[in-house]
């Protein structure tokens, strides 16, 4: 089969759900194609081990990406996102800092940065790692405000809030910049 041919169907097997289909199509393009990859290709492999929730195959997949395209922020981001779901949590927060030294505009590591900080301040409740958490969701909510009504827990109180009300309560925190969240 045609690589373009494959690709058509990884994206709408994928776009359907039907990961494991997406997945065999994927290993197909690999063997058949094998001096035609891009990073692409690696990535949509990848994110098909993602959603089938192999994320150690996932990051394979996402570091053989990042061998033919180091740049590329669409496979570190998704490196890290899956680092986070194998309890890699300092390595995938490591990751983080890059992707937003590279894009400050990626949603899914401003969300993962708040949530990590956000556990680390129910264990020490000091105010960087608070402000470090406010300033995380401030950008998720400025990506995407349909957010601002997503739950979480603040530990230090032991309260549920929507993240709307919980910036609210905490517009006193002054503005971070990307340096000084990835610093802390």
């Amino acid at each position: 089969m045609k690589i373009e041919e494959l690709r058509q169907l990884i994206n709408e097997h994928f776009e359907n759900e039907e990961y494991e289909k997406s997945l065999d199509f994927c290993c197909s393009l690999i063997k058949e194609h094998e001096g035609e990859l891009t990073a692409g290709d690696l990535i949509n492999k990848g994110l098909c081990h993602f959603r089938l929730d192999q994320n150690d195959e996932a990051v394979a997949c996402f570091n053989h990406a990042l061998q033919i395209e180091p740049e590329n922020i669409m496979a570190l981001t998704n490196k890290a996102v899956s680092l986070y779901n194998l309890g890699k949590i300092d390595e995938s927060f490591k990751l983080f800092g890059q992707v937003l030294t590279r894009n400050p505009d990626i949603f899914p590591a401003w969300y993962y940065i708040g949530l990590y900080n956000l556990k680390k301040f129910s264990n020490s409740a000091d105010a960087g790692t608070k402000a470090i958490v406010v300033n995380a969701y401030r950008q998720v909510t400025r990506m995407a405000p349909d957010f601002g009504s997503f739950a979480i827990h603040d530990p230090a109180k032991g309260i549920d809030y929507t993240l709307e009300l919980f910036l609210l309560l905490n517009d006193d925190i002054p503005d971070l910049s990307v340096e000084e969240i990835t610093a802390l």
